[in-house]
């Protein structure tokens, strides 16, 4: 479990290290042969997924995310099997372990349910001794009455069936109120949840004995060089906290190591994300069709944190935009797009500008190729704005990364670089008179049929098939869009948080998402 917790948060490069240590150390054994991997990972994300099925929040479309997530680790543990076949939908791992794995599902549910109440019955006697136990029959009405319980809280807290009288309705009413918090358990330590990572992360910082183990797997197998992907600050056992990603380093990394809030804070945020979460699910209103975000603020958190390099902060805020398109997908939002840096932003000098583009390459190439697992699962990468402006590494990194992911459909991710709102307004503006123009009318014909529709079918949403841009959200405090989506921002709804994009919290998220749900849209009328 620690080795994999270390291999999943590592770079491409150390993988391989990793890798070859663990094959080193275990000669002669098959360690992750292609079945073997495809067989670990099925098993595992059936389980997973079929957990979050009968808690109940999962839709089917996040079912498959859990899944394709998982099973996207399974051919990438060796070079040599990166792009072979696996199973990565709910309908094909079934299938496949029906054939690896052959068993009576049904019948083993109920060998699992009832050795579950002999197990407790047994239990109660070895306490009690057996003939005390005989002389107890409330314990097995107990047992009775507690499963009948179970039953009624998934039928009526889940399942929200209403075939009651008023006082029962009104009990379980309650009972669906308090639900929302209850919540945690399912999605509010999201992004960890959906992951295999995030699933190992809470298996191992979770246990008391697993404290020092993966800082020491580290150390082994890298020697002292290097700080531990994961670190545990102050010896604690687990950090409610983070609600940070675990994501693998890139190879320039310079982030700071996050400051750990003490456990009131923690607290505190973990019950107001299962609040906001537990509202978006039971909401009436929408989740944005197209959210648009001005990632604002890397440079404030540098100086406020008194880092010694602006590269840093943008590194704090290039991991927080995974997290939050994490927490995007997870609260049903399919189309995402974030403005990084705007042309304006290409008048800074090369020696701010050159480490930010080098960044940027490591980055798209360490989480969009396919050569980490990527925790928000089957998503596209695009990315818009004028690339004539940016170093030829760069444009060369993000078409590998396009063409990498154009069969993705779950999710899409546009970031917005070399981006100006009046930019993109004047190159719509001479598409669309050239596509007129390539129809056969004059140049003044062209002029005289153009309208504003010709520019909306121009915008970069439009010509990636997308959705307009219908919320957007600016981190910072500064109450200005600043250009961004000039156009599509017409009938867009707005909201602006205080904090730093690199400290942007989960519940603060959820608090705008659901108020820009909310919002009553009248568009104009």
């Amino acid at each position: 479990m620690a080795f994999m917790f270390i291999i999943i948060r590592s770079n491409s490069a150390e993988r391989k290290q990793v890798i070859e240590w663990l094959r080193n150390l275990h000669r002669g054994i098959p360690l992750y042969d292609f079945e073997n991997n495809v067989l670990v990972f099925a098993t595992f994300a059936y389980g997973l997924a079929k957990c979050h099925e009968y808690l109940g929040s999962a839709t089917s479309w996040e079912i498959e995310g859990i899944v394709k997530g998982i099973m996207n680790m399974a051919d990438k543990l060796d070079p040599k099997d990166l792009g072979r076949k696996v199973p990565n939908t709910m309908a094909d791992i079934e299938e496949y372990l029906r054939k690896e794995l052959p068993f009576d599902t049904e019948k083993l549910e109920i060998i699992k349910r009832e050795g579950t109440q002999v197990v407790s019955m047994w239990t109660e006697m070895r306490k009690r001794g057996f003939a005390e136990f005989l002389m107890r029959p409330r314990t097995s009405i107990s047992l009775l009455l507690l499963t009948r319980f179970s039953r009624k809280l998934s039928d009526n807290v889940l399942a929200e069936s209403s075939h009651h009288g008023i006082f029962e309705s009104s009990f379980w009413g309650c009972i669906r109120k308090v639900h929302c918090f209850l919540s945690y358990f399912h999605y509010s330590i999201c992004p960890q949840i959906l992951t295999f990572d995030g699933t190992l992360g809470l298996l191992v910082t979770g246990n008391p004995r697993m404290a020092t183990v993966p800082s020491d797997l580290y150390h082994e197998i890298f020697g002292g060089k290097g700080i531990p992907p994961v670190s545990l600050p102050g010896g604690s056992l687990r950090q409610f906290s983070s609600m940070e990603v675990h994501l693998p380093r890139m190879a320039i990394d310079q982030r700071p190591m996050p400051i750990v809030p003490g456990f009131r804070e923690e607290l505190k945020e973990l019950v107001k994300s299962s609040y906001y979460r537990g509202k978006l699910l039971s909401s009436v209103g929408h989740p944005p069709q197209h959210l648009g975000v001005i990632m604002d603020g890397n440079r404030r958190y540098s100086r406020g944190r008194g880092l010694g390099n602006v590269l840093a902060g943008h590194q704090v805020g290039a991991h927080k935009l995974l997290q939050v398109m994490s927490w995007a997908f997870s609260s049903g939002v399919r189309n995402l797009t974030v403005w990084a840096l705007s042309d304006d932003n290409l008048k800074r000098g090369p020696q701010e500008l050159d480490p930010l583009f080098t960044m940027m390459a490591d980055y798209i190439h360490e989480m969009m190729l396919g050569d980490a697992p990527f925790f928000v699962p089957d998503v596209r990468f695009r990315v818009v704005g004028d690339r004539s402006i940016l170093p030829d590494y760069l444009n060369d990194m993000i078409v590998k990364a396009e063409n990498s992911t154009k069969g993705n459909l779950k999710f899409n991710l546009q970031i917005a670089i070399g981006y100006g709102g009046r930019s993109e307004v004047t190159r719509a503006t001479k598409m669309a008179i050239r596509k007129l123009v390539q129809e056969g009318l004059s140049l003044g014909e062209a002029v005289e049929k153009f309208g504003e529709a010709d520019i909306s079918c121009q915008t970069y949403s439009a010509q990636l098939g997308l959705p307009q841009i219908d919320t957007i959200l600016r981190t910072s405090g500064e109450n200005r869009l600043s250009g961004f989506a000039l156009w599509e921002s017409h009938h867009a709804e707005f909201a602006v948080v205080e904090e730093n994009w690199p400290s942007l919290r989960q519940s603060t998220f959820l608090r705008s998402l659901l108020s820009l749900s909310r919002r009553n849209r009248r568009f104009g009328a």
